[in-house]
């Protein structure tokens, strides 16, 4: 029997990709945007001081698409502790009726370690009409596994108190996707009724750099992720902290999907990981959850909070529909 390290890997040239002319305007401006400068060589895995470092510079160029992002955004943030952790209730201006009695729950993305009380995935959601507990879990290099899924429980458990399961909605984007399956194979462990729907957005399936073709072959194309295939692996293992990578609380394709809520997933085809979020998508829906893939034209790694993009606001109604459909109602 083969293994796939019996073949030699596929080498293809310099290949000239040009612009689409499928996509809006404004998504033609975004994808021609200069691709940031490398952050240089990150800390050894032990070197704390030198990680938290890096993510307060990391967190300070990101606050910046945060304050761009929310600030668009017709919503009222209210900062509070739910059981003891973080999280920041996002109301809508404009409340949409079909929401009335429910609530969404989100796991904010980060590449595991960063992010900290940033609100953006939830305030893009809440300026659409929704209501969204946005969990602001500890991060590593001081809180790694598994203080994100300890405290998205608690924030889980205090919606609970107010909502029946069934009008819960649980997402997230990039490590937030894999935390919102994560989140949930930890729910299901505790003993906890699982919520009504998931969204799964853009979001890595195996924390140990087997992360399929596109991880690969779109390196250069995204315009978020590209040239942070090493990066990425490095702060995975920061995460993990010494635990098996295998465990499916940390890399979600591992993992036993049957009963699941109806799941729905989003990438796009210049998105790194668009073959991470195929392979759970195909994982769900081989176990037999209700799921929809919806995979976007051109659009890179985490287009959805990109608010100037039609794309983006298309996904983001398109995520809501779906909510309405398999959330109980109110």
């Amino acid at each position: 029997m083969t293994t796939a390290a019996d073949y030699p890997p596929l080498e293809f040239g310099p290949v000239a990709v040009p612009m689409p002319g499928s996509v809006s305007d404004a998504a033609r401006a975004y994808l021609a945007t200069p691709r940031a400068a490398s952050s240089g060589p990150l800390p050894a895995l032990d070197d704390k001081p030198g990680w938290r470092a890096f993510s307060a510079a990391a967190n300070a160029r990101i606050a910046l698409l945060e304050e761009m992002v929310v600030s668009a955004c017709a919503v009222d943030v209210e900062r509070t502790t739910i059981n003891g952790a973080r999280a920041a209730i996002v109301r809508p201006k404009n409340p949409d009726p079909r929401f009335e009695g429910r609530v969404l729950m989100n796991i904010h993305g980060g590449a595991y370690i960063l992010c900290e009380g940033m609100i953006m995935e939830a305030a893009v959601i809440a300026n659409a009409g929704a209501t969204v507990v946005a969990v602001d879990y500890r991060v590593a290099p001081d809180h790694p596994f598994p203080a994100n899924i300890e405290d998205s429980a608690a924030v889980y458990r205090g919606l609970l108190e107010r909502h029946a399961p069934a009008r819960i909605g649980i997402y997230g984007t990039s490590a937030g996707g894999t935390f919102t399956l994560t989140t949930s194979l930890y729910l299901r462990q505790l003993g906890l009724p699982l919520p009504g729907v998931l969204g799964v957005l853009t979001p890595q399936h195996d924390l140990s750099g087997t992360a399929g073709d596109s991880f690969f072959a779109l390196d250069g194309l995204d315009l978020a992720l590209s040239g942070s295939r090493a990066g990425a692996l490095d702060m995975a293992h920061l995460f993990a902290n010494g635990h098996d990578i295998a465990d499916p609380l940390i890399s979600p394709i591992f993992g036993d999907y049957a009963g699941f809520p109806p799941t729905y997933f989003l990438t796009g085809t210049r998105d790194m990981l668009l073959s991470a979020t195929s392979l759970l998508h195909r994982r769900l829906h081989n176990a037999g959850v209700k799921t929809e893939l919806h995979v976007f034209e051109a659009m890179p790694h985490g287009f959805n909070v990109q608010v100037q993009l039609p794309e983006a606001q298309e996904s983001i109604q398109d995520l809501l529909r779906f909510f309405d459909e398999n959330l109980a109602k109110g």
